[in-house]
């Protein structure tokens, strides 16, 4: 018989233990899941929302390398006037002998820009100044005013409307795209004999050349400046 108490026989049981619930951890997470719905409830009733991204949100991404600098110009152009323009280019290309609807192109482009007035002050030599002896008079002779190349706007510049011929469009599903080059040039084309045609931006830029000598060299102490054109008559 073993000396064990309540052991019979001559194999020993043991008697499996049974884990006690550690309540501690228990009212852990309870209160911290009652702290998250108290914290929701109370931003669901002052509005709040939690913002979740969008997985399918379109997003920019911009590949361009740097700007490369490719040559210096040293500049000695004086802008003294600007003529804005708005033309209207409607330029058609067409194929003889087959219908517009079948091959061609008609494209109506609004083209937006400025051009300048501009006197060259970097042909002046010492015989384009005179200055009297007491240095209270002064002459100048300055070359004729001319006019600038356009600048188009391209934020302002807009096709309106382009009509293609059914075997264009076919064309473009295979990498034929419309080249705008042609318009733009059209329409800088157009402002430039608009600003020689008209004359105002001219005139303007002579007076306003005049103006900023007779300033600038009365602050220096001038009191009568003269100032002509090459193109003045003599």
């Amino acid at each position: 018989m073993s000396d064990e108490p309540g052991v019979s026989g001559g194999a020993t049981r043991t008697r499996p233990r049974i884990p006690r619930p550690r309540l501690g951890l228990a009212r852990l997470a309870g209160a911290v899941l009652l702290a998250v719905l108290v914290l929701a409830a109370g931003a669901m009733l002052l509005g709040w929302r939690p913002s979740l991204p969008n997985p399918f949100e379109e997003r920019t991404i911009d590949r361009s390398g740097p700007a490369v600098l490719r040559s210096l110009e040293d500049l000695s152009e004086y802008h003294a006037a600007s003529a804005h323009f708005e033309v209207v280019v409607d330029l058609e290309n067409d194929t003889r002998w087959l219908p517009d609807a079948l091959r061609g192109e008609r494209t109506l482009f609004v083209g937006v820009g400025n051009v300048d007035s501009v006197v060259d002050f970097g042909a002046l030599d010492e015989q384009a100044v005179t200055v009297s002896a007491d240095r209270r008079s002064v002459s100048i002779r300055l070359p004729s005013p001319t006019l600038s190349e356009p600048v188009l706007d391209m934020d302002r510049s807009y096709v309106v409307a382009r009509r293609r011929g059914a075997l264009d469009r076919i064309g473009g599903l295979f990498g034929g795209q419309s080249n705008d080059q042609e318009l733009y040039q059209l329409a800088s084309a157009r402002m430039r004999e608009a600003a020689a045609a008209d004359g105002q931006v001219i005139e303007l830029a002579r007076t306003n050349t005049e103006a900023m000598l007779r300033g600038f060299l009365g602050a220096l102490g001038f009191t009568h400046v003269e100032v002509t054109f090459a193109d003045d008559p003599k």
